[in-house]
């Protein structure tokens, strides 16, 4: 055995490699071109709704899927974030963006409460599970690059990072839906286009953290 001090820190260190810095901008610049890429991928091959397509943009189109829009980018920041832990960091905006988009199901609920909108014929049509399920199958792609982001970095709490994965997938995928999507009435929108975000941040705070812990 070797009883050179310099020889044994030698060799532990002789097989290792400088690994490349991780940057924020760097995993903004790789969701933003996935959702990109999800968004046209639903397009061209599901089609893009008449009003849109047209340039006719309904309120409703408008505020949910720019609310979705917001929460997408905030919680997919705040999971990069986590890839990159710092003393003194924090990441809670997303938690201000979640909780502003909850005012989507309450005033469609109020909505029908109050009979400004009525209550549809049958509540759960093939469209609604349509919704769902695109939903959460667009956002998979989202999903998968930000586990290997994490997998990557070093998550200090990945039930967090799991739920922000979740709903930053689910959010991506119900607005790229969105573009197909011809129902705009709030039970419709405020109602089960949320669906996907709940569904997504459950799955992803049981299924993401054994794939990120270090």
């Amino acid at each position: 055995m070797p009883t050179n001090p310099n020889f044994e820190i030698a060799a532990l260190v002789d097989d290792l490699r400088p690994a490349r810095a991780m940057k924020v901008r760097t995993g903004l610049a790789l969701t933003g071109m996935v959702a990109v890429a999800v968004i046209l991928s639903t397009i061209l091959l599901l089609g893009l709704r008449p009003d849109v397509a047209a340039g006719r943009f309904q309120p409703l189109f408008l505020f949910a899927n720019g609310l979705f829009l917001i929460v997408a980018l905030g919680t997919a920041l705040a999971a990069i974030r986590m890839g990159l832990p710092r003393v003194g960091q924090s990441s809670q905006g997303w938690k201000s963006v979640v909780t502003a988009l909850g005012l989507l199901p309450v005033a469609a609920l109020i909505m029908l409460v109050s009979r400004t909108e009525l209550m549809p014929a049958v509540l759960v049509t093939s469209h609604e599970l349509k919704c769902v399920a695109m939903g959460l199958a667009l956002g998979l792609v989202n999903a998968a690059v930000l586990v290997w982001w994490l997998r990557r970095g070093a998550p200090t709490s990945p039930e967090r990072a799991g739920l922000l994965v979740g709903l930053s997938s689910g959010a991506v995928g119900i607005f790229a839906f969105a573009f197909h999507c011809p129902f705009d009435s709030f039970y419709h929108v405020g109602l089960w286009h949320m669906v996907p975000l709940v569904l997504g941040a459950m799955l992803g705070r049981l299924v993401v953290p054994p794939l990120v812990r270090w």
